[in-house]
C-alpha cells in the first residue's frame, strides 16, 4: 500500500516528500495548515531548482519569476505554482474559513507540478496515477483511557495549567547575598529571569570570552569539568620540559574558556607559558595568519630543535582547518621549516577521520576537541554528561543557582510570564533528557557541531519566544502556553538559527511512524474532552467554554511534542529504528566487539553488490562496451576486523564518532580496503537493503564510498576473467583464459540483476 500520493517523489527530493506527507496529513484536520504546507512544499521545489539551475535565489515569487524565464517548468506548473502561492500567504495571515473549498485543486495541482519536476530533471520511468488523499482510518487505535490518563498527567506535570508553586523548603537568605542580585552588572526593573536567560545568548558580551584572562564570574558559575580539561591540567602540572602545547578544535569548542578557567584556577601553571588563544591574531596588518604562525611558532622549528635553542613553553589554540593549512604552507622551502612538527601531527591523526590518538613527544602535545565528544556511548544508548551537566547548572533549585534564584525573585514579585513557564518546564528532569537526546540525534545524524557558545544560545531561544515584546506582560493562557511553549520553540521555529533548522527536521510530527499517527487521531477525533477539561484550572476552563471546546483540536500537533519531550517511555516507542541500530554498531565498533559486527559488514558487503548491480553472486558490474552489452568482474570480498582496537571501559567518552572497516579479497589479507561508515551512508546502505537504488545524486555524496568501491575494484579485477551480460536479454557470459593462454567463453545463464 503506497504511503502518499507523492511516493514517487522521495526518491528525487526527499524533503519535498515530507512536506508533501505533512500537507496530506492536514488535508481532512486542517486546511489552512494543509494549504501551509503546500506552499512550504513549492517552495522546497523551487529551491532545488534554482539550484540546478544555478540562479539567485530570492523570495518565493522572484524564484518562480526566475524559473518562467528559464523555462524551467511548463506555463501550467508556473500558473499552479503562482496560486498554490497565493493560498498559502492567505492561510498563513488570514485564516479563512473557506480554504477547504481550495484543497482538492491545489492537492492536484501540486501533483501536476511534482510530476513535470521529476520529468524534465530525473529519468522517471513511468507517469504515477493521481489520487487524492485518503480519508484517516485507525485500524488499531490506542487505548482512549490510557491515552487520557497520560495526557492528563502530562498537562499537570508541565504546568500548562498553572504556574508551578514556588518551594517552601528555600534556603531564606538576605537579598543583598542572593545570587539574583550577585552576578548583575546591570539595574533589572521588572523581570530578572529575562535578563540571566539573555545573557546565554550568542550576541551577549558575555558568549566570548578571552582565553587570556580569567572567566567572569557568571562564566565561573556555569564552568562545568570536562575530560580535557582534566587531562590539559594534569600534563602542565607534570611537564616542566620546553615545549609546545597545541590546543585544536573548531570555532566555539570551548578553547579560550578552557583556557580562561585555567587561568582563574590555576594561575600559576600557565606562569611560564605563552599563551595564544587565537593562534592567528597579530597586531601587524600585513601579515596573514600563515604568516603569523611562523613568527610564533619559530622556537619549534627544525632549525631550532635541532640546535638546540629552543626555550619556549607554548600553548597554541588553533582550529585545525587552520593547522592542516600552515603545515601544508611550510613543506614548501621557507626560512624555517617545521618537518618534526608535521609527523607529530599525523601521528596523532587529528587531520584524518576516526580516533584522534593522545601522544606526546619530546617537543609536542597535542590535545584535540575532535576526540573528546560531547556525549557517551553506552551499551544502551548515547547520553551526554557535559550537556546534561549546563543544563543542571541552569535549573537546579540549588541556593547558588542565579538562573533559579532569578526565577524566584520573579514568582515572589508575582511575575509569571511565557518565560517563566518555559524554565519550569526546562526544569523538568524528563524534558532535559529528552532535548538532549534530540541533540545527540543531530550531531550524529548530521554532523552538527553544537559549540558551547550555540548550546546556551539554544537555551535561550526555547525559553524566550521570538514574540517575547508581545507576550512578556500578556497572561499566560493554555493557548499561549502550546503556541509558544518550549517544545514548539525547540521543533517549530527554524527560522531564528541554523541550529533550530536542523532540529525541525528531527520534528515528531515528521515522522511516520504508527504510533505518531494513532496518537494523532485520537487527539483529535477523541470525542468527549470533558475529562481532559476538568483537570485545567478556572482560567483554562474559561478559555476552553463550552462553545469553544473543540478549539482543542487546533492544539494536536503542539500537545503530541509536548508529550515526546515529557514522557521518555512514548519518545523510545517512536525512535528511528536505523538510528538506533547504528548506535549500537559505533558502540560495539569502539568497543572493540567485532562478533557483533558482522552482520555490519554483511549489510556493507550487500549494499556494495547492489549499489553496482550483480548480475551474478559476487560479480559487480563495471560499465557499458555497448548499447547492448555490460561488463562485470568477479568481486569476492570480506571483511576484515584485524585493525579494530578494543577498549574495557562500558561508557565511552573518547571515540571515533565513524566506523571504519576494512574489507579484502577472498584469500589475500595483505591488501586491504578502507571503509568509512557514518549515519548517513549506514541510513543509505539500509534504504538499499529495501530496494532503493542509488542515483548520481547519491554518489556525488557518497564520494568516499566511491573510493572504497575503487580500491576493491583495484584488488579484484583481473585480467584473465570477465563476465559480458547482454542488456535485452540479460544473458551471462563468462570469458575467462587459464596460464597457458586457452580461452574460453561460457553461458552462465540469466543475469539476477
Amino acid at each position: 500500500m503506497s504511503e502518499s500520493t507523492f511516493d514517487f517523489l522521495k526518491e528525487w527530493n526527499e524533503d519535498a516528500f515530507k512536506l508533501a506527507l505533512d500537507m496530506e496529513r492536514q488535508y481532512y484536520i486542517d486546511s489552512d495548515a494543509a494549504l501551509t504546507y503546500s506552499r512550504k512544499f513549492i517552495e522546497e521545489l523551487a529551491k532545488d531548482m534554482i539550484w540546478r539551475k544555478k540562479l539567485d535565489q530570492g523570495s518565493l515569487v522572484e524564484m518562480i519569476r526566475s524559473l518562467q524565464g528559464a523555462h524551467t517548468l511548463s506555463s501550467k506548473s508556473i500558473d499552479d505554482l503562482h496560486y498554490i502561492r497565493k493560498l498559502g500567504n492567505n492561510a498563513v495571515h488570514n485564516h479563512s474559513t473557506e480554504s477547504s473549498i481550495h484543497l482538492t485543486r491545489v492537492h492536484k495541482a501540486m501533483f501536476d507540478i511534482s510530476v513535470d519536476y521529476c520529468a524534465r530533471h530525473f529519468d522517471m520511468p513511468n507517469i504515477p496515477h493521481y489520487t487524492l488523499p485518503s480519508v484517516p482510518v485507525t485500524s488499531s487505535p490506542m487505548d482512549d483511557q490510557s491515552m487520557k490518563e497520560l495526557f492528563m498527567r502530562l498537562l499537570d506535570d508541565v504546568g500548562l495549567t498553572a504556574p508551578p508553586a514556588i518551594p517552601e523548603d528555600h534556603i531564606q537568605v538576605e537579598d543583598i547575598k542572593r545570587p539574583a542580585f550577585s552576578y548583575l552588572n546591570e539595574e533589572v526593573n521588572d523581570n530578572y529571569l529575562f535578563t540571566y536567560i539573555s545573557r546565554l545568548q550568542e550576541t551577549s558580551k558575555d558568549a566570548v570570552e578571552n582565553g587570556n584572562d580569567p572567566l567572569n564570574e557568571l562564566s565561573n558559575y556555569l564552568h562545568v569539568d570536562r575530560k580535557i580539561q582534566i587531562e590539559l591540567v594534569e600534563q602542565l602540572t607534570n611537564s616542566h620540559e620546553n615545549r609546545l602545547i597545541l590546543l585544536c578544535g573548531n570555532v566555539g569548542d570551548g578553547k579560550s574558556h578552557l583556557l580562561s578557567y585555567i587561568q582563574k584556577k590555576h594561575p600559576d601553571l600557565l606562569s611560564d607559558y605563552k599563551v595564544y588563544n587565537d593562534a592567528t591574531e597579530s597586531f601587524d596588518p600585513t601579515k596573514n595568519a600563515v604568516d603569523t604562525l611562523l613568527e610564533r611558532l619559530k622556537d619549534f622549528s627544525d632549525q631550532s630543535l635541532q640546535n638546540n635553542l629552543s626555550s619556549s613553553k607554548m600553548i597554541l589554540a588553533i582550529n585545525i582547518g587552520m593547522l592542516a593549512k600552515f603545515l601544508d604552507h611550510t613543506k614548501e622551502d621557507s626560512e624555517y621549516t617545521y618537518s618534526s612538527l608535521r609527523e607529530f601531527v599525523e601521528q596523532t591523526n587529528v587531520l584524518k577521520p576516526g580516533k584522534t590518538i593522545s601522544i606526546s613527544s619530546s617537543f609536542f602535545t597535542l590535545f584535540s576537541f575532535s576526540s573528546y565528544q560531547s556525549y557517551e556511548l553506552t551499551e544502551n544508548g548515547p547520553k551526554s554528561s557535559f550537556y546534561s551537566d549546563l543544563l543542571e547548572k541552569i535549573c537546579s533549585d540549588s541556593p547558588e543557582n542565579p538562573f533559579y534564584d532569578a526565577y524566584r525573585v520573579d514568582r515572589e514579585n508575582e511575575v509569571d510570564t511565557i518565560l517563566h513557564r518555559n524554565y519550569a518546564l526546562l526544569s523538568q528532569k524528563n524534558i532535559q533528557d529528552q532535548i538532549v537526546q534530540v541533540l545527540i540525534e543531530l550531531i550524529v545524524k548530521h554532523h552538527e557541531l553544537i559549540s558551547v557558545r550555540a548550546f546556551f544560545n539554544l537555551i535561550s531561544d526555547l525559553l524566550i519566544p521570538v514574540n517575547w515584546n508581545e507576550l512578556k506582560h500578556v497572561s499566560v493562557k493554555p493557548s499561549i502556553m502550546l503556541e509558544n511553549g518550549l517544545p514548539e520553540q525547540l521543533f517549530n521555529r527554524p527560522e531564528r538559527s541554523k541550529l533550530l533548522t536542523q532540529i525541525a527536521q528531527l520534528d515528531p510530527l515528521r515522522t511516520r511512524h504508527r504510533t505518531v499517527d494513532d496518537l494523532y487521531l485520537s487527539l483529535y477525533t477523541g470525542g468527549d474532552v470533558d475529562e481532559i477539561l476538568e483537570h485545567l484550572d478556572e482560567n483554562a476552563q474559561a478559555f476552553y467554554s463550552p462553545a469553544q471546546v473543540d478549539s482543542i483540536q487546533e492544539w494536536t500537533g503542539q500537545l503530541i511534542r509536548l508529550m515526546v519531550l515529557s514522557n521518555p517511555e512514548f519518545a523510545e516507542t517512536i525512535q528511528d529504528s536505523v538510528y538506533r541500530n547504528y548506535l549500537h554498531f559505533l558502540y560495539q565498533y569502539n568497543k572493540g566487539n567485532t562478533r557483533l559486527l558482522q552482520p555490519l559488514y554483511e549489510i556493507s558487503s550487500s549494499a556494495y553488490y547492489k549499489w553496482f548491480g550483480s548480475p551474478k553472486p559476487y560479480y559487480v558490474y563495471t560499465k557499458k562496451i555497448t548499447n547492448r552489452h555490460r561488463l562485470a568482474f568477479k568481486a569476492e570480498i570480506e571483511g576484515n576486523p584485524t585493525k579494530i582496537k578494543s577498549s574495557t571501559e562500558s561508557v565511552l567518552s573518547k571515540f571515533s564518532p565513524t566506523i571504519l572497516l576494512h574489507f579484502n579479497k577472498k584469500g589475500n589479507e595483505t591488501n586491504l580496503a578502507e571503509l568509512e561508515i557514518d549515519y548517513p551512508l549506514f541510513q543509505l546502505f539500509m534504504d538499499i537493503q529495501d530496494g532503493y537504488r542509488p542515483t548520481k545524486e547519491d554518489d556525488h555524496r557518497s564520494i568516499k564510498f566511491l573510493e572504497f568501491a575503487e580500491k576493491i575494484h583495484e584488488m579484484c579485477t583481473s585480467p584473465s576473467e570477465v563476465m559480458i551480460v547482454t542488456e535485452d536479454s540479460k544473458q551471462a557470459y563468462l570469458l575467462s583464459q587459464d596460464r597457458f593462454g586457452t580461452k574460453t567463453f561460457k553461458h552462465m545463464g540469466t543475469a539476477e540483476d
